[in-house]
Protein backbone atom coordinates (compact mmCIF):
# COMPACT_ATOMS: atom_id res chain seq x y z
CA UNK A 1 0.00 0.00 0.00
CA UNK A 2 1.51 3.34 -1.02
CA UNK A 3 1.70 6.36 1.26
CA UNK A 4 -1.30 8.16 -0.23
CA UNK A 5 -3.57 5.12 0.02
CA UNK A 6 -2.48 4.50 3.63
CA UNK A 7 -3.07 8.13 4.61
CA UNK A 8 -6.48 8.28 2.95
CA UNK A 9 -7.53 4.95 4.46
CA UNK A 10 -6.60 6.10 7.99
CA UNK A 11 -8.63 9.30 7.51
CA UNK A 12 -11.61 7.29 6.33
CA UNK A 13 -11.40 4.90 9.27
CA UNK A 14 -11.01 7.76 11.75
CA UNK A 15 -14.26 9.29 10.49
CA UNK A 16 -16.27 6.17 9.67
CA UNK A 17 -15.76 4.11 12.84
CA UNK A 18 -17.06 6.82 15.26
CA UNK A 19 -19.95 7.49 12.87
CA UNK A 20 -20.99 3.83 12.98
CA UNK A 21 -20.48 3.75 16.76
CA UNK A 22 -22.57 6.81 17.64
CA UNK A 23 -25.10 6.71 14.76
CA UNK A 24 -25.40 3.03 13.79
CA UNK A 25 -28.96 3.24 12.43
CA UNK A 26 -28.18 6.23 10.22
CA UNK A 27 -24.93 4.68 9.01
CA UNK A 28 -26.54 1.32 8.19
CA UNK A 29 -29.40 3.08 6.40
CA UNK A 30 -27.02 5.12 4.22
CA UNK A 31 -24.89 2.12 3.31
CA UNK A 32 -27.99 0.01 2.70
CA UNK A 33 -29.41 2.59 0.29
CA UNK A 34 -26.06 2.83 -1.45
CA UNK A 35 -25.75 -0.94 -1.93
CA UNK A 36 -29.32 -1.22 -3.21
CA UNK A 37 -28.69 1.61 -5.69
CA UNK A 38 -25.55 -0.11 -6.97
CA UNK A 39 -27.45 -3.37 -7.49
CA UNK A 40 -30.27 -1.53 -9.28
CA UNK A 41 -27.91 0.39 -11.56
CA UNK A 42 -26.00 -2.78 -12.37
CA UNK A 43 -29.26 -4.63 -13.13
CA UNK A 44 -30.39 -1.90 -15.54
CA UNK A 45 -27.12 -1.92 -17.49
CA UNK A 46 -26.54 -4.19 -20.50
CA UNK A 47 -23.50 -5.98 -21.88
CA UNK A 48 -23.24 -5.47 -25.63
CA UNK A 49 -24.05 -8.43 -27.86
CA UNK A 50 -22.43 -6.78 -30.86
CA UNK A 51 -18.90 -6.51 -29.46
CA UNK A 52 -17.07 -9.82 -29.52
CA UNK A 53 -14.19 -8.87 -27.22
CA UNK A 54 -14.66 -8.87 -23.44
CA UNK A 55 -11.84 -6.59 -22.32
CA UNK A 56 -10.35 -3.36 -23.65
CA UNK A 57 -7.23 -1.27 -23.21
CA UNK A 58 -7.74 1.72 -20.93
CA UNK A 59 -5.74 4.43 -19.17
CA UNK A 60 -6.26 4.54 -15.41
CA UNK A 61 -5.22 6.80 -12.55
CA UNK A 62 -3.10 5.26 -9.82
CA UNK A 63 -3.45 6.25 -6.16
CA UNK A 64 -0.05 7.92 -6.33
CA UNK A 65 -1.29 10.27 -9.04
CA UNK A 66 0.43 8.54 -11.96
CA UNK A 67 -0.99 6.69 -14.96
CA UNK A 68 -1.13 3.08 -16.04
CA UNK A 69 -2.49 1.22 -19.07
CA UNK A 70 -4.45 -1.90 -18.23
CA UNK A 71 -6.94 -4.34 -19.69
CA UNK A 72 -10.38 -3.84 -18.11
CA UNK A 73 -13.89 -5.07 -18.98
CA UNK A 74 -15.77 -3.22 -21.70
CA UNK A 75 -18.36 -1.07 -19.89
CA UNK A 76 -22.03 -1.97 -19.75
CA UNK A 77 -24.54 0.68 -20.80
CA UNK A 78 -27.89 1.78 -19.44
CA UNK A 79 -31.26 2.22 -21.19
CA UNK A 80 -30.50 5.90 -21.95
CA UNK A 81 -26.88 5.32 -22.99
CA UNK A 82 -24.94 4.30 -26.06
CA UNK A 83 -21.81 2.19 -26.26
CA UNK A 84 -19.19 3.93 -28.36
CA UNK A 85 -16.02 2.62 -29.95
CA UNK A 86 -13.65 5.53 -29.39
CA UNK A 87 -11.51 6.63 -32.30
CA UNK A 88 -9.90 9.72 -30.76
CA UNK A 89 -9.93 11.27 -27.27
CA UNK A 90 -8.73 14.64 -25.95
CA UNK A 91 -7.56 15.76 -22.51
CA UNK A 92 -8.39 18.89 -20.54
CA UNK A 93 -7.14 20.51 -17.31
CA UNK A 94 -10.12 19.01 -15.48
CA UNK A 95 -8.65 15.57 -16.17
CA UNK A 96 -5.99 16.37 -13.58
CA UNK A 97 -8.60 16.00 -10.83
CA UNK A 98 -7.29 13.04 -8.86
CA UNK A 99 -10.59 12.31 -7.11
CA UNK A 100 -9.35 8.75 -6.77
CA UNK A 101 -7.21 10.00 -3.85
CA UNK A 102 -9.96 11.91 -2.03
CA UNK A 103 -11.33 10.30 1.14
CA UNK A 104 -14.55 8.30 0.58
CA UNK A 105 -14.93 9.57 -2.99
CA UNK A 106 -12.11 7.31 -4.16
CA UNK A 107 -14.18 4.19 -3.41
CA UNK A 108 -17.04 5.24 -5.66
CA UNK A 109 -15.39 7.32 -8.38
CA UNK A 110 -14.16 5.51 -11.51
CA UNK A 111 -10.41 5.75 -12.03
CA UNK A 112 -10.75 5.95 -15.80
CA UNK A 113 -9.50 9.13 -17.45
CA UNK A 114 -10.92 11.65 -19.89
CA UNK A 115 -14.18 13.13 -21.12
CA UNK A 116 -13.78 14.39 -24.71
CA UNK A 117 -14.11 11.78 -27.43
CA UNK A 118 -15.17 11.12 -31.01
CA UNK A 119 -16.18 7.68 -32.16
CA UNK A 120 -18.82 5.33 -33.56
CA UNK A 121 -21.96 4.02 -31.83
CA UNK A 122 -21.76 0.21 -31.67
CA UNK A 123 -24.75 -0.45 -29.41
CA UNK A 124 -27.48 1.47 -27.62
CA UNK A 125 -29.99 1.22 -24.78
CA UNK A 126 -33.70 0.64 -25.29
CA UNK A 127 -34.64 4.28 -24.62
CA UNK A 128 -32.12 5.84 -27.00
CA UNK A 129 -33.96 7.63 -29.83
CA UNK A 130 -31.46 10.30 -30.89
CA UNK A 131 -28.76 7.97 -32.23
CA UNK A 132 -28.45 4.73 -34.17
CA UNK A 133 -25.79 2.06 -34.37
CA UNK A 134 -23.15 3.24 -36.82
CA UNK A 135 -23.61 6.96 -36.12
CA UNK A 136 -20.44 9.01 -35.77
CA UNK A 137 -20.67 10.99 -32.54
CA UNK A 138 -18.68 13.22 -30.20
CA UNK A 139 -19.17 14.53 -26.68
CA UNK A 140 -18.87 13.45 -23.05
CA UNK A 141 -17.61 9.96 -22.22
CA UNK A 142 -19.42 8.95 -19.06
CA UNK A 143 -17.11 6.00 -18.48
CA UNK A 144 -13.81 7.65 -19.48
CA UNK A 145 -12.43 8.46 -22.95
CA UNK A 146 -8.79 7.27 -22.90
CA UNK A 147 -9.87 3.73 -23.68
CA UNK A 148 -11.19 1.67 -26.57
CA UNK A 149 -14.91 1.77 -25.65
CA UNK A 150 -17.06 3.97 -23.43
CA UNK A 151 -20.66 4.40 -22.38
CA UNK A 152 -22.22 7.83 -22.93
CA UNK A 153 -25.58 9.37 -22.09
CA UNK A 154 -27.61 10.19 -25.22
CA UNK A 155 -28.20 13.70 -23.85
CA UNK A 156 -24.46 14.43 -23.56
CA UNK A 157 -23.32 13.64 -27.10
CA UNK A 158 -23.95 15.01 -30.58
CA UNK A 159 -23.50 13.98 -34.19
CA UNK A 160 -19.94 14.53 -35.38
CA UNK A 161 -19.57 17.40 -37.88
CA UNK A 162 -19.35 15.85 -41.34
CA UNK A 163 -16.56 18.06 -42.66
CA UNK A 164 -13.92 17.28 -40.03
CA UNK A 165 -12.01 14.23 -38.85
CA UNK A 166 -12.44 12.25 -35.63
CA UNK A 167 -9.25 13.93 -34.41
CA UNK A 168 -10.71 17.40 -34.83
CA UNK A 169 -14.13 16.47 -33.46
CA UNK A 170 -12.68 15.02 -30.26
CA UNK A 171 -10.94 18.32 -29.56
CA UNK A 172 -13.99 20.59 -29.42
CA UNK A 173 -16.64 18.91 -27.25
CA UNK A 174 -15.71 20.06 -23.73
CA UNK A 175 -13.81 23.24 -24.58
CA UNK A 176 -16.31 24.32 -27.22
CA UNK A 177 -19.38 23.67 -25.06
CA UNK A 178 -17.76 25.41 -22.08
CA UNK A 179 -16.90 28.49 -24.14
CA UNK A 180 -20.28 28.67 -25.87
CA UNK A 181 -22.17 28.45 -22.59
CA UNK A 182 -19.90 30.91 -20.82
CA UNK A 183 -20.16 33.47 -23.60
CA UNK A 184 -23.77 33.05 -24.62
CA UNK A 185 -25.67 31.68 -21.62
CA UNK A 186 -24.21 34.07 -19.05
CA UNK A 187 -22.49 36.68 -21.18
CA UNK A 188 -25.53 37.18 -23.46
CA UNK A 189 -23.06 37.74 -26.27
CA UNK A 190 -24.13 39.85 -29.24
CA UNK A 191 -22.55 41.57 -32.23
CA UNK A 192 -22.04 44.96 -30.54
CA UNK A 193 -20.03 43.55 -27.64
CA UNK A 194 -16.36 44.12 -26.95
CA UNK A 195 -14.96 40.89 -25.51
CA UNK A 196 -11.68 40.18 -23.72
CA UNK A 197 -10.56 36.53 -23.68
CA UNK A 198 -7.80 35.68 -21.20
CA UNK A 199 -5.79 32.64 -22.27
CA UNK A 200 -6.82 33.00 -25.90
CA UNK A 201 -4.33 30.44 -27.21
CA UNK A 202 -5.56 27.54 -25.05
CA UNK A 203 -8.30 25.04 -25.85
CA UNK A 204 -11.21 27.00 -24.37
CA UNK A 205 -9.67 30.35 -25.26
CA UNK A 206 -9.04 29.66 -28.95
CA UNK A 207 -12.53 28.22 -29.43
CA UNK A 208 -13.96 31.11 -27.41
CA UNK A 209 -12.36 33.60 -29.79
CA UNK A 210 -13.98 31.88 -32.76
CA UNK A 211 -17.40 31.59 -31.11
CA UNK A 212 -17.36 35.28 -30.14
CA UNK A 213 -16.39 36.22 -33.70
CA UNK A 214 -19.23 34.06 -35.08
CA UNK A 215 -21.61 36.45 -33.30
CA UNK A 216 -19.80 39.46 -34.77
CA UNK A 217 -18.24 40.67 -31.51
CA UNK A 218 -14.97 42.61 -31.33
CA UNK A 219 -12.47 40.28 -29.66
CA UNK A 220 -9.31 41.09 -27.70
CA UNK A 221 -7.15 38.07 -26.89
CA UNK A 222 -4.57 37.76 -24.10
CA UNK A 223 -1.66 35.34 -24.63
CA UNK A 224 2.14 35.11 -24.56
CA UNK A 225 4.35 36.60 -27.27
CA UNK A 226 4.99 33.28 -29.03
CA UNK A 227 1.26 32.69 -29.57
CA UNK A 228 0.32 36.14 -30.90
CA UNK A 229 0.13 35.04 -34.53
CA UNK A 230 -1.81 31.92 -33.55
CA UNK A 231 -4.45 33.99 -31.74
CA UNK A 232 -4.67 36.45 -34.63
CA UNK A 233 -5.15 33.55 -37.02
CA UNK A 234 -8.13 32.21 -35.07
CA UNK A 235 -9.83 35.61 -35.38
CA UNK A 236 -8.86 37.99 -32.56
CA UNK A 237 -9.04 41.65 -33.60
CA UNK A 238 -6.44 42.73 -31.02
CA UNK A 239 -3.89 40.58 -29.20
CA UNK A 240 -2.36 41.54 -25.85
CA UNK A 241 1.03 40.08 -24.88
CA UNK A 242 0.89 39.53 -21.12
CA UNK A 243 4.65 38.87 -20.95
CA UNK A 244 5.30 42.58 -21.53
CA UNK A 245 6.03 44.45 -18.30
CA UNK A 246 3.43 47.16 -18.93
CA UNK A 247 1.01 45.07 -20.98
CA UNK A 248 -2.07 46.69 -19.41
CA UNK A 249 -1.04 50.04 -20.89
CA UNK A 250 -2.19 48.76 -24.30
CA UNK A 251 -5.78 48.31 -23.13
CA UNK A 252 -6.08 50.48 -20.00
CA UNK A 253 -8.61 52.78 -21.69
CA UNK A 254 -10.78 49.92 -22.98
CA UNK A 255 -13.97 48.87 -21.25
CA UNK A 256 -15.24 45.38 -22.03
CA UNK A 257 -18.81 44.20 -22.12
CA UNK A 258 -17.63 40.67 -21.40
CA UNK A 259 -14.41 39.21 -20.01
CA UNK A 260 -13.92 35.47 -20.45
CA UNK A 261 -11.26 34.12 -18.07
CA UNK A 262 -9.88 30.68 -19.01
CA UNK A 263 -6.66 31.02 -16.99
CA UNK A 264 -7.47 31.52 -13.29
CA UNK A 265 -7.00 28.29 -11.34
CA UNK A 266 -5.47 27.04 -8.08
CA UNK A 267 -2.18 26.93 -10.00
CA UNK A 268 -2.28 30.47 -11.40
CA UNK A 269 -2.95 34.01 -10.23
CA UNK A 270 -6.48 35.35 -9.98
CA UNK A 271 -6.91 37.14 -13.30
CA UNK A 272 -9.97 39.04 -12.09
CA UNK A 273 -7.71 41.06 -9.81
CA UNK A 274 -5.72 42.12 -12.89
CA UNK A 275 -8.36 42.55 -15.59
CA UNK A 276 -11.54 43.12 -13.56
CA UNK A 277 -10.91 46.87 -13.57
CA UNK A 278 -11.42 46.88 -17.36
CA UNK A 279 -15.04 45.72 -17.12
CA UNK A 280 -17.71 48.12 -18.36
CA UNK A 281 -20.24 49.41 -15.81
CA UNK A 282 -22.82 46.81 -16.86
CA UNK A 283 -20.23 44.31 -18.09
CA UNK A 284 -19.94 40.65 -17.09
CA UNK A 285 -16.92 38.62 -15.96
CA UNK A 286 -17.15 34.87 -16.51
CA UNK A 287 -14.48 32.40 -15.37
CA UNK A 288 -14.28 28.64 -15.83
CA UNK A 289 -12.23 27.92 -12.72
CA UNK A 290 -11.60 29.28 -9.26
CA UNK A 291 -8.29 30.25 -7.65
CA UNK A 292 -9.46 28.11 -4.74
CA UNK A 293 -11.65 25.01 -5.32
CA UNK A 294 -13.20 25.59 -1.89
CA UNK A 295 -13.86 29.28 -2.48
CA UNK A 296 -17.42 30.41 -1.91
CA UNK A 297 -17.89 31.28 -5.62
CA UNK A 298 -17.15 27.67 -6.53
CA UNK A 299 -19.69 26.37 -4.02
CA UNK A 300 -22.32 28.82 -5.26
CA UNK A 301 -21.67 27.80 -8.85
CA UNK A 302 -21.95 24.13 -7.92
CA UNK A 303 -25.37 24.63 -6.32
CA UNK A 304 -26.46 27.06 -9.10
CA UNK A 305 -26.69 30.03 -6.75
CA UNK A 306 -25.31 33.34 -7.96
CA UNK A 307 -24.65 36.29 -5.68
CA UNK A 308 -22.61 38.70 -7.82
CA UNK A 309 -24.66 39.83 -10.80
CA UNK A 310 -21.59 40.73 -12.88
CA UNK A 311 -19.55 37.60 -12.05
CA UNK A 312 -20.16 33.98 -12.97
CA UNK A 313 -18.07 30.88 -12.34
CA UNK A 314 -19.20 28.57 -15.11
CA UNK A 315 -19.42 24.80 -14.64
CA UNK A 316 -20.12 22.94 -17.88
CA UNK A 317 -23.62 21.62 -18.46
CA UNK A 318 -23.28 18.82 -21.03
CA UNK A 319 -26.18 18.71 -23.49
CA UNK A 320 -26.84 17.56 -27.03
CA UNK A 321 -28.29 20.88 -28.16
CA UNK A 322 -25.03 22.78 -27.69
CA UNK A 323 -23.02 20.02 -29.37
CA UNK A 324 -25.37 20.10 -32.35
CA UNK A 325 -25.06 23.89 -32.47
CA UNK A 326 -21.27 23.61 -32.60
CA UNK A 327 -21.66 21.04 -35.37
CA UNK A 328 -23.44 23.74 -37.38
CA UNK A 329 -20.67 26.26 -36.65
CA UNK A 330 -18.02 23.80 -37.83
CA UNK A 331 -19.92 22.85 -40.98
CA UNK A 332 -20.44 26.56 -41.74
CA UNK A 333 -16.66 27.13 -41.32
CA UNK A 334 -17.19 29.44 -38.34
CA UNK A 335 -15.44 27.15 -35.89
CA UNK A 336 -12.18 25.36 -36.62
CA UNK A 337 -10.74 22.79 -34.19
CA UNK A 338 -7.08 23.43 -33.37
CA UNK A 339 -4.76 20.53 -32.54
CA UNK A 340 -1.56 21.05 -30.56
CA UNK A 341 -0.26 17.47 -30.25
CA UNK A 342 -1.39 13.92 -31.04
CA UNK A 343 -0.35 10.91 -28.94
CA UNK A 344 -0.78 7.16 -28.73
CA UNK A 345 -2.39 5.42 -25.76
CA UNK A 346 0.80 4.42 -23.95
CA UNK A 347 2.09 5.24 -20.47
CA UNK A 348 5.05 7.17 -21.88
CA UNK A 349 2.80 9.24 -24.15
CA UNK A 350 0.39 9.84 -21.27
CA UNK A 351 3.17 11.40 -19.22
CA UNK A 352 4.33 13.58 -22.12
CA UNK A 353 0.81 14.74 -22.92
CA UNK A 354 -0.04 15.70 -19.33
CA UNK A 355 3.31 17.44 -18.93
CA UNK A 356 2.41 19.59 -21.93
CA UNK A 357 -1.13 20.14 -20.63
CA UNK A 358 0.12 21.15 -17.18
CA UNK A 359 2.69 23.53 -18.66
CA UNK A 360 -0.29 25.69 -19.66
CA UNK A 361 1.58 26.48 -22.87
CA UNK A 362 -0.37 24.27 -25.27
CA UNK A 363 -1.73 26.21 -28.25
CA UNK A 364 -4.85 24.22 -29.11
CA UNK A 365 -5.90 20.77 -27.87
CA UNK A 366 -3.93 17.62 -27.04
CA UNK A 367 -5.46 14.43 -28.44
CA UNK A 368 -4.94 10.66 -28.31
CA UNK A 369 -5.37 8.37 -31.30
CA UNK A 370 -7.07 5.37 -29.69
Amino acid sequence: MDVIVAKVTLIELAITIPFFFFFPKIALTIYGIYIISLVYISYKKTQSKFVSQINMKAALYTHSGDFKIESIPIPKFGPNEVLVQIRVAAINPVDNARLISVPFVRWYWPNTIGRDFAGIVVDKGENVKKFNIGDQVYGNAKGGSLQEFTNANQDEIGHKPENISFVEAASIALAGSTSYQALKWFGKLNSSDKVLIIGASGGCGSLGVQIAKSYGATVFGVCSEKNINFVKDVGADVVVDYTKIEFLDDIKNERFDLIYDTVTSPHDVNQEEIFGKLLATDGKYVAINSPDPYKIEFIRAFIKFEKRSNFHLHLLNWNSEDLEYMKELVENNQLKPLICESHKLTESDMKLAFQKLNSRRAAGKIVFDI
